[in-house]
């Protein structure tokens, strides 16, 4: 029986592969994964280098070629195609923790959680720092619900993303939804709408995912993030018309969940309209549309973003940049301040 679906979506990843692969085949468990790597339209060897893993490996890795749809339209394909227990989304540039993996698989074949978290790194590939992202709930190996996690939400935060989120293979079936495709971003959307559904969350004190950051071609690069702008609004349409429909209990944990994921999306997408667009008043103007949609379409989340809001309007008339504003918001102090766990 496989344990865990490994989905590794691929486009012109042929460079990446050959440290990515070999990092899930840990010969204690390869025969409880199950490893499909998605060929998202490649033009160059992606499908090649994968084929040699699947040719050395047939019972645990397996490839699917498909057109291009982007990142969301390859999740959405190797999601579908998961048989394990628990599925959990590696990108192809990243790779995993090898010798953690036989704890890990040991911990799910036991666990009926709907979602479980670990713990990941992030590694940059410049600068070569190297940084822990824990979750710190009062005790681990324990299933929490959405009430729980909200009411200490600085303790589950840093693992509730598209990095620390496996998901239970018959829930997310249950309670996924289409992935929007050939657009940045979307993995919000992954790490949001189908864990609000969660009755149970069970956060492990394990390392799985290596997180590679520092590189100007990634999605998350202060310009690139304005380039794709529009890929950002359009997920943040995502979320307005999904939270439409939301059939969750007014105040309940999971609805707050949908709400504060929303509010970070969007806080990103503020950020880069007044602090990294070089046309300061084309900046507020985006930012305060954005905003008045929310606080029409989901006023919880405005009201979550509103004070962020404003500060960042008053940054972009004193013209303070993106890069000031990072350097203050990833200095210890200021992690100190706003009593967050530090890093080590």
């Amino acid at each position: 029986m496989k344990i865990l679906s490994f989905i590794i979506p691929s486009y012109n990843s042929a460079k990446f592969l050959d440290k990515c692969i070999p990092s899930f085949l840990n010969e204690a468990v390869l025969d409880k994964l199950d490893i499909i790597i998605v060929n998202d339209g490649s033009t160059d060897e992606t499908p090649v280098v994968a084929q040699k893993y699947c040719d050395a490996h047939p019972d645990s890795i397996r490839l699917i070629n498909q057109e291009n749809k982007g990142h969301g339209g390859a999740l959405n394909t190797g999601c579908a195609a998961a048989v394990g227990k628990y599925l959990k989304v590696i990108d192809a540039d990243d790779w995993v923790e090898t010798q953690n993996l036989p704890e890990f698989v040991a911990k799910l074949e036991k666990s009926d959680a709907d979602v479980v978290l670990t713990h990941h790194y992030t590694i940059d590939i410049t600068t070569g720092e190297v940084k822990k992202w824990k979750n710190y709930p009062e005790k681990f190996d324990i299933s929490y619900n959405f009430e729980l996690i909200m009411a200490s939400w600085k303790n589950f935060e840093r693992s509730l993303t598209f990095h620390g989120i496996t998901y239970n293979t018959a829930f997310y079936h249950k309670n996924c939804i289409a992935l929007s495709e050939h657009v940045f971003f979307e993995d919000h959307e992954f790490a949001t709408m189908p864990c609000c559904h969660a009755a149970s969350i069970m956060p492990m004190d394990l390392f799985i995912y290596d997180y590679r950051i520092g590189d100007v071609e990634q999605s998350v690069s202060n310009q690139n993030q304005l380039k794709r702008i529009s890929h950002t609004q359009t997920v943040l349409e995502r979320f307005l018309s999904e939270y439409a429909c939301l059939e969750l209990p007014e105040n309940s944990g999971g609805r707050e969940y949908f709400c504060m994921k929303a509010q970070g999306l969007l806080l990103s997408y503020l950020t880069t309209a007044m602090l990294v667009e070089p046309d300061k008043k084309k900046g507020r103007l985006l930012a305060a549309q954005m905003m008045a949609r929310f606080r029409t379409a989901m006023p919880r989340a405005y009201e979550l973003a509103k004070k962020q809001y404003l500060a960042y309007r008053a940054m972009n008339r004193l013209h303070i940049s993106k890069q000031t504003f990072d350097q203050v918001l990833h200095s210890r102090i200021y992690s100190k301040f706003r009593r967050k766990h530090d890093f080590y």
